[in-house]
């Protein structure tokens, strides 16, 4: 099967991680894959080589130079002031439809809103016509809530209309079809399928000695996008909380954006470890004990960080939010691989939740070790077997 990937941009992020995840993971089912980016110049080239380093990648680029970089000034600050700019993503689109039809592509699967958009006008209109698969990853729920740009929610009805399929992750993706307007659920064929993982550790890996990191100590880590709502301050502050009375415990970051800078000048402490962006995260997960995701992102649906967690046997403490309470879950099992926190879409419940769930894994080995075998056996519903051979089953329906 011809496939071709559209993602508005292929920097981190978890929809763009999976989308070239699981570009890959066809690749390697003997399929002919492509990965579509809206923007030449939104592209981590490492990052791609990394995950997906047999996929092709094509993208949308003007002819004229800086052209590009002005459409998006121009694009962000109409947005800004509530003022629709269509003009780049008419672009995208004719770009699209001409990709479609000079690859003979035969199903595109489209993941984030925006780009389900534009895929589904580009995909309707090529000469033949492509069946559309929308990959739900939290967007349309987080702008079903976002007073600031209407226009999206209603762009996205329409590519709900067009679209020959729907994947979603949780059923909170669902929110947008009890919308007035959109289409039903029912009128399309659907299914939930988890983001499959198949991880590989680098040649290269770190080691608890190069951070000064004793083989007893309690290693806490959180592996993230590099945003305030995914919760990193909570963790420094429960390290912070507990660091005193538990010598034994150490924390590693590892994401990086402007905002985790701004946060290690704040925060210095010499069994923090602040190490930046990881192209291989579950190269720094096989340190930790256990993995911190305070997150109170609106679009938090199914995580990457959980699963690469799980990967690595690590217990999980998380808030209670998309799909995460049924990731740490095993059938028959009253135990969870890990603990849940409360939130709001404005932050933790009781930030102090944190802190004590934290404690217990200090305090109790015992707990530790009971939930990495837990863990162990969680991460067996993300093995990319199973979601490319789901993902394989919805096209063949939809061609």
């Amino acid at each position: 099967m011809r496939i071709l990937l559209a993602i508005e941009d292929l920097r981190t992020g978890g929809a763009q991680i999976f989308g070239m995840r699981l570009a890959q993971a066809l690749h390697q089912r003997g399929h002919q894959v492509w990965l579509y980016s809206h923007y030449a110049s939104y592209i981590n080239h490492a990052l791609v080589q990394q995950v997906a380093p047999d996929v092709p990648v094509v993208a949308f680029a003007p002819g004229v130079p800086g052209l590009d970089w002005l459409t998006r000034k121009a694009q962000g600050m109409l947005r800004r002031l509530g003022q629709p700019f269509p003009w780049r993503e008419r672009l995208v689109e004719r770009h699209l439809r001409q990709t479609l039809e000079r690859l003979h592509v035969q199903v595109l699967n489209s993941h984030m809103i925006k780009s389900d958009y534009v895929a589904a006008e580009a995909a309707t209109t090529a000469h033949p016509a492509v069946p559309l698969v929308i990959t739900m990853h939290g967007c349309y729920e987080e702008f079903l809530h976002k007073p600031s740009e209407p226009q999206v929610t209603l762009h996205s009805r329409e590519a709900l209309r067009k679209a020959a399929g729907v994947v979603y992750l949780t059923h909170k993706n669902l929110e947008i079809f009890s919308v007035p307007g959109v289409r039903p659920l029912s009128s399309l064929p659907h299914a939930q399928i988890y983001n499959g993982f198949a991880g590989k550790f680098s040649a290269d890996l770190p080691t608890r000695a190069g951070l000064g990191i004793k083989d007893t100590d309690v290693v806490f880590g959180m592996v993230a996008r590099g945003i305030e709502e995914k919760g990193w301050k909570y963790a420094v502050s429960s390290f912070e909380a507990l660091a005193a009375e538990w010598p034994q415990a150490q924390l590693v970051l590892v994401g990086s954006s402007t905002y985790l800078d701004e946060l290690r000048a704040v925060h210095k402490h010499p069994r923090m470890h602040f190490v930046g962006f990881a192209p291989n995260p579950i190269d720094w997960v096989q340190l930790f004990d256990v993995g911190l995701l305070p997150s109170y992102f609106a679009s938090e649906s199914l995580p990457n960080a959980i699963a690469e967690y799980l990967f690595c046997s690590v217990p999980v403490v998380a808030t209670r939010i998309g799909e995460i309470p049924h990731m740490l879950e095993l059938p028959g099992q009253a135990e969870l691989a890990g603990s849940l926190l409360e939130q709001t879409q404005k932050g933790l419940t009781d930030p102090n939740q944190l802190t004590i769930a934290m404690r217990s894994y200090l305090a109790q080995p015992a707990q530790l070790a009971a939930q990495r075998a837990l863990a162990r056996e969680c991460f067996h519903k993300f093995r990319m077997e199973r979601c490319v051979l789901a993902y394989e089953a919805m096209f063949e329906q939809v061609c």
